[in-house]
C-alpha cells in the first residue's frame, strides 16, 4: 500500500512540475502529454496542484512508514 501511494505520490509530483520546468526552458508544455494539458486556461493552477497533491502523497506516506517502525 505505502509503494502504491510513494509511486502516485512521484507520478504527480511530475505531471505537476515538468510542465512548469519546461516553460521556464523555453519548450512549449502543451507538445507533451501532461495531464495539464487537458485544462489550457488554467495550466498553472492545475500544475500546482499536482505537485502539491505529489507532495502531499508521498510525506503522508513517509508519516505512515515511520510510524510503523516505532
Amino acid at each position: 500500500m505505502l509503494l502504491v501511494l510513494e509511486i502516485a505520490g512521484v507520478i504527480l509530483l511530475l505531471q505537476g512540475v515538468a510542465p512548469i520546468v519546461q516553460r521556464l526552458t523555453g519548450t512549449d508544455p502543451e507538445e507533451s502529454f501532461f495531464i495539464v494539458n487537458s485544462f489550457p486556461e488554467h495550466q498553472g493552477l492545475a500544475s500546482v496542484t499536482l505537485a502539491v497533491a505529489g507532495a502531499l502523497l508521498l510525506v503522508g506516506a513517509l508519516r505512515i512508514r515511520r510510524s510503523r517502525k516505532s
